[in-house]
């Protein structure tokens, strides 16, 4: 072996180098496999470097050139939920066969197939779970995933009817019979772990896949497969089938959609990618990597020889990028002269020298499969061509027969010790790559280096060490976690070129490629991006999930985004793309990950540590998920117990929680939930620490104190005003309780709760939903107070929509419940209401009335109540002040008007009661008017931004109007504020459907038009006001739709129209007792 750091040639079992010194690679005392100095865990099984040799048996290494197959675990740990490619084997005929045979040779013969059979499985990376008679049922993804684990399955099926076809031509003379299989294969998700009673459990998996696959078996005839769904969809790149369409299976409801397997393709299309669904962009974000390869070829052309080393994660563009360079190249003048040679590792393993066998089959187009005959030709063509003489091919023939695994044919290495054959290989590949470097500049490019035998890697060291001054570059991609030691050239220019994720804006241009720039919503665009983490092929694949569930649909040469909410689910390939990282990690680190991801996609060592007190160091293995690139630290360091960590992907995340069996998650979630109530106190101060309270004992067995926490948490964060926060704390309580049936009286409160921040949001619709569900349940119903509350603000929904004659059935109804209950806070509530209404309807004494009733009742109660009473009392003195001052002012008291709006807006503020603050800005800015016009403008701005930061669209739209009034009339900023002021209100009005407010900022609009001579498009304005007026009959509406109507028609000289609005709009004011003058100053007040 050669040091890693200087290349000297070093004795085996060294662990320095005795040249310079530096500490040298060694082998894990578990596996074997070789780990740089610097490891302090294995990066392929996990175990401590430096253990000792008991601390963990050793596995069995795995054959040459066979996929290891996974150990069964012990069926106490690994129970989990995944997706599991499962396969049903079955033997044909066996019934009869075993009424023909002795049961002593018919055992004999099941033994021989069943180990024929398994070992086809194993070959593939499988899991033979059990034998049933004469079935075997085996898994692919379980215990430990693949990225291919449906591939693998398939390949094993076939495989296995090959091994039958021997085993049966082997026994035909005993039983004089052929044997023959029936294969079912399904896809899906299953749950594993151990099944049995006491001692006679073992690891197995249960879910409908299995019994589908089962049902899929039985259907098949000799030497069958029959395939799902789910499965043909994930390998229909690599295999043919015969499509049977919909079957009803037996013993199963409903129908599947099932396909028969006719072998595998010649030529596989690729996995990966969107072409064949019309889709393609061009390389993104990845400019700058493309330049520093372009610059270590040249240099390797001018004789100075290069690795390029390309690190990701899977789906990161590794491969993409190496095709467009390849590309990039081959169109560059200075790089006519290079030959290219490819070649990939499998997933499945390589046998020793299988990748230099790779690039050897590329180099002289030795097919896959080829007789001896075909290679030799290929290779002494080859050979003669770079400058081999007759005896140099003589000699290095059955060298290079060796390396293409067809074994010493001639016998000519029958006696030549190993060492000897291994120095000799190497000296052959030395001499192959300096005569071809002699002739042309040579680009090697190595894919997926982490599945590279380790013969070949030594062989390629070798090379690289000796042509350091010659012009070659490798090319090699490889995963974080294979570690860079993998290929460690001692001389040779080394260049590490890492592929992270890509930007958001890399995101977008990607997802712009495929679709255009504006073709996806914005909120689709984000949610694919936030999954994906910028891994270009999970933006792909969660595309590709999307079309085939219908979400997104091609109309020609466009594509369309089907209505309602698009739900982004994790692709089956990429689940277990993840899923295998996961599974590679010891048993103690994947517990400690899964803690982590109960916790949240970020996460604190204390926290995790609290809960941890099995996972043995939490620091070390913190590091060595960081090391595998599963988590990353977050921003801020701080001291080792206090570091937060975040998951790299959501998708991660995603993948490990969704792991867990619902009984384990629900534990983790408790002592997570306990854990933080000893950190922060039953009564955290931060609605933070409420919510992720509510979040973990939420999804315990203690749903109800869940509840309790997010109910406070909603509370909190209302009273922030932090109203989308509240929102969804308040669902989450009441999908916590829903588990615990519908009575639960916290249930109700959330409801409400909700439905009362939904009105101020402009989801009127779906608060006027709950506030009737609310009305329907039983103990609402119940409790006179709390209908007539839900009655209440029931009926304030439907005047806002203009429908007053049903908002005072509904007040009405509600006076009529309180009549029998001692509620005066509610009496004074609605009271106030029933004002309000009143001056809207223009009966502006009866307004002034009530309100007066209502600030009567509340002073009444005295200064000693709890502090919510204390609020509910100041909401109504506020809101009745407001009442009373806006009826005030249509009867001509202004000044009157002015001190009680001032003093409404002063206990609202005291009360940070901002809603109703904003209603006394909306009103001042009008009253204002009269006195301050500038005051006016301030006061109205002053209310806007109150309004934008509790999130009040409602009073948005009536203070935009108010500001841009109050611009035309007395600023030169008409144009530049005013209007878009005006329309901005229209644009909210007509978004909330709010029917009550939209005519006046139609009116507004309308006004300014007609002011700066665009007759038309006032006059249309005018129109659509009048008609929602119509709708409601509101005094302070209709006149000034029929005053503008009537001043517009006599600029025009229509003047019989001019007469007919001026009379309308006279005989409002008459029947109201109101005076016009006054509807023209102060034009519209709530």
């Amino acid at each position: 072996m050669n040091c890693h750091e200087c290349g000297s040639e070093i004795e085996s079992g060294f662990a320095f180098c005795p040249k310079c010194g530096a500490k040298q690679q060694s082998s894990c005392s578990a596996c074997g496999y070789l780990c740089a100095p610097h490891f302090a865990f294995c990066p392929r099984c996990g175990t401590r470097l430096g253990a000792p040799a008991d601390v963990r048996p050793a596995p069995k290494p795995p054959a040459v050139g066979v996929a290891q197959a996974p150990a069964a675990p012990s069926p106490d740990i690994g129970a989990d939920r995944r997706t599991v490619t499962v396969l049903f084997a079955d033997l044909c005929g066996f019934t009869g066969l075993s009424e023909q045979i002795d049961p002593e040779v018919l055992q004999a013969l099941q033994n021989e197939l069943f180990e024929a059979l398994t070992s086809a499985v194993e070959t593939f990376g499988g899991f033979v779970d059990k034998f049933i008679g004469d079935a075997l049922l085996a898994l692919f993804g379980a215990p430990v995933a693949h990225e291919d684990d449906p591939e693998r399955a398939l390949r094993a099926a076939l495989e296995m009817l090959e091994r039958t076809a021997q085993v049966s031509e082997r026994w035909h003379g005993r039983i004089g019979l052929p044997l023959s299989l029936h294969i079912g294969v399904n896809t899906g998700p299953v749950v594993t772990g151990g099944f049995g009673a006491r001692d006679a459990k073992s690891y197995s998996v249960t879910g409908d896949t299995v019994n589908t696959a089962q049902r899929l078996q039985t259907m098949a005839g000799p030497d069958e497969i029959l395939v799902g769904p789910v499965t043909h969809r994930l390998t229909r790149h690599a295999f043919a089938y015969e499509t049977l369409g919909a079957v009803a299976l037996r013993g199963k409801t409903g129908s599947l959609q099932v396909h028969r397997l006719t072998g595998a393709l010649a030529a596989p299309r690729p996995a990966r990618g969107l072409d064949a669904l019309g889709l393609s962009a061009p390389l993104i974000g990845r400019n700058a990597e493309i330049g520093r390869m372009r610059d270590c070829l040249a240099l390797a052309c001018a004789g100075t020889a290069q690795v390029v080393r390309l690190t990701g994660e899977a789906g990161i563009g590794k491969s993409r990028l190496v095709g467009d360079f390849l590309a990039a190249i081959g169109e560059d003048p200075r790089f006519a002269q290079v030959v290219v040679r490819r070649a990939a590792c499998s997933p499945l393993g390589e046998p020793s020298y299988g990748m230099l066998a790779a690039v050897l089959g590329s180099a002289y187009g030795i097919p896959a499969g080829g007789t001896a005959e075909e290679m030799q030709e290929r290779l002494a063509s080859g050979l003669a061509e770079i400058g081999f003489t007759a005896d140099e091919l003589g000699e290095a023939m059955p060298l290079l027969f060796h390396i293409l695994g067809m074994g010493d044919r001639d016998g000519a290495l029958q006696h030549v010790p190993p060492d000897q054959v291994r120095r000799q290989l190497l000296s052959v590949i030395r001499t192959m790559f300096e005569r071809r470097l002699e002739r042309t500049p040579l680009l090697i490019v190595l894919e997926d280096l982490h599945w590279a035998d380790a013969a070949s890697l030594e062989a390629l060291r070798f090379v690289l060490d000796r042509l350091d001054r010659r012009p070659l570059m490798l090319i090699t991609t490889q995963r974080p976690d294979s570690g860079p030691e993998r290929l460690a050239p001692g001389r040779t220019s080394v260049t590490a070129l890492r592929l992270g994720s890509l930007s958001p804006a890399d995101g977008q241009r990607l997802l712009a490629g495929f679709f255009g720039e504006n073709c996806l919503p914005q909120g689709l665009r984000r949610q694919i991006l936030a999954r994906a983490g910028g891994n270009p092929l999970f933006i792909e694949e969660i595309v590709r999930g999307l079309i085939e569930l219908g979400t997104l649909r091609r109309d020609g040469s466009r594509w369309q985004v089907a209505a309602g909410e698009a739900s982004v689910d994790i692709p089956a390939g990429i689940e277990a793309m993840l899923l295998a990282r996961i599974d590679r990690l010891p048993p103690e680190v994947r517990r400690l990950v899964h803690g982590a991801a109960v916790i949240g996609p970020r996460f604190d060592a204390e926290l995790l540590a609290a809960i941890s007190p099995q996972s043995g160091d939490v620091a070390t293995g913190l590091e060595l998920l960081c090391d595998a690139e599963i988590i990353e630290e977050s921003a801020g360091g701080g001291t080792p117990a206090s570091q937060s960590f975040r998951f790299v992907q959501s998708l991660l995340h995603e993948v490990v929680y969704n792991n867990l069996l619902v009984k384990r998650r629900t534990e983790i979630h408790a002592a997570i939930a306990h854990a933080l109530e000893r950190r922060h106190g039953e009564s955290p101060e931060r609605f933070e620490d409420l919510a992720v309270l509510g979040h973990h004992y939420g999804q315990s067995v203690d749903r109800a104190k869940g509840a309790r926490y997010l109910m406070a948490a909603g509370d909190r964060a209302s009273q922030l005003y932090a109203n989308e926060d509240a929102i969804r704390f308040y669902r989450q309580a009441m999908a916590a309780l829903a588990t615990l049936g519908e009575e639960e009286p916290d249930w109700f409160a959330a409801r409400e709760r909700l439905a009362d921040l939904l009105v101020p949001l402009g989801e009127r619709a779906q608060a006027e939903e709950h506030y009737r569900a609310l009305l329907d349940a039983r103990p609402v119903a119940a409790d006179a107070v709390a209908s007539a509350r839900i009655l209440r603000k029931l009926g304030h929904l439907l005047w806002e929509a203009g429908k007053r004659d049903r908002a005072q059935a509904r007040f009405t109804e509600a006076a009529g419940l309180l009549e029998r209950a001692e509620a005066p806070i509610e009496s004074a509530s609605l009271l106030q209401e029933r004002g309000h209404l009143a001056f809207r309807m223009g009966d502006y004494l009866g307004a002034s009335e009530w309100a007066d009733e209502a600030l009567e009742r509340v002073k009444a109660l005295g200064p000693d109540m709890g502090a919510e009473s204390s609020r509910e009392v100041a909401l109504v003195t506020a809101e009745a002040l407001n009442t009373k001052a806006v009826a005030l002012a249509r009867r001509g008291r202004t000044r009157e008007a002015i001190e009680a709006v001032e003093t409404s807006v002063k206990v609202a503020e005291a009360a940070a009661l901002m809603h109703a603050a904003c209603r006394g800005y909306t009103n001042l800015g009008v009253l204002y008017t009269i006195v301050d016009p500038k005051l006016a403008i301030d006061v109205c701005r002053r209310g806007l931004d109150m309004a934008r930061r509790i999130g009040d669209l409602g009073f948005q739209a009536r203070l935009l109007a108010n500001l841009a009034v109050a611009h035309c009339t007395f600023t030169d900023r008409c144009a530049a504020e005013g209007v878009p002021a005006a329309q901005k209100a229209i644009e909210i009005d007509r978004a909330l459907d709010q029917r009550d407010h939209l005519p006046v900022s139609l009116l507004v609009l309308g006004q300014i038009f007609q002011c700066h001579g665009r007759p038309a498009e006032a006059r249309r304005l005018y129109g659509e006001a009048l008609d929602l007026a119509g709708e409601t009959d509101e005094a302070q509406v209709l006149f000034p739709c029929y005053d503008g109507l009537a001043t517009l028609c006599l600029d025009e000289g229509e003047l019989a129209e001019a007469e007919r609005h001026f009379r309308l709009a006279q005989e409002i004011c008459e029947s109201h007792d109101l005076d016009p003058e006054a509807l023209v100053i102060l034009p519209f007040l709530d």
